[in-house]
């Protein structure tokens, strides 16, 4: 088995028992992805680096998710984010009776064919591209905020401008219609 596969169980079987029964089926589907090529970049650079493993829980209300893996490594800047997304709907409303072959008491279904949201991973690569702090002092940061905020203001007071005189043109345009029909009315 793969370092990553033995760090991520040993990971799950230290959690709470909620989080390790909300976990574990997401393990087993990223380990159907083990011979992949897509991941095999991933499991090598995972090998050969030390990196670390968290969980994230998912945001409020987010009825879509349950949370992602954080892998990174602060040598190489680059960390995966292995999204733990909650499947579409398969199958068809659970009839399931204990008399029916493969009925589990447990669940009370069979697990075949009845409606379920499988797990589903996504595994997206982020790599920090440049680091960079601000070249001077915090009184220099202050000007350049300062002039940002002039200058927006100006050019939100330029367009308001602009605005106005659309809106008086047309007010014009609108004027000389209506001037032009009275004119005609008042030759007939």
């Amino acid at each position: 088995m793969h370092k990553f596969y033995d760090d991520l169980k040993g990971y799950i079987l230290k959690q709470d028992e909620d989080t390790k029964a909300t976990l574990i089926p997401y393990y087993e589907t990223l380990y159907q992805l083990e011979n992949y090529p897509e991941l095999k970049e991933f499991l090598t650079i995972y090998e050969e680096g030390n990196y670390t493993l968290d969980y994230n829980e998912p945001e409020d209300h987010d009825f879509s998710s349950n949370g992602w893996f954080e892998v990174y490594e602060m040598k190489n800047k680059i960390s995966y984010n292995i999204e733990l997304d909650i499947g579409t709907m398969k199958g068809h409303y659970c009839t399931c009776k204990p008399e029916d072959e493969g009925y589990n008491s447990d669940k009370g279904c069979c697990g075949v064919l009845c409606d379920a949201h499988l797990p589903e991973v996504s595994i997206v690569k982020e790599v920090k591209m440049i680091k960079h702090e601000f070249q001077g002092y915090e009184c220099d940061l202050w000007v350049l905020e300062e002039k940002w905020f002039t200058e927006h203001e100006k050019d939100l007071l330029q367009k308001k401008k602009l605005e106005k005189v659309s809106k008086i043109e047309a007010q014009i345009v609108q004027l000389q219609e209506e001037l032009k029909v009275v004119k005609s009315e008042l030759k007939n």
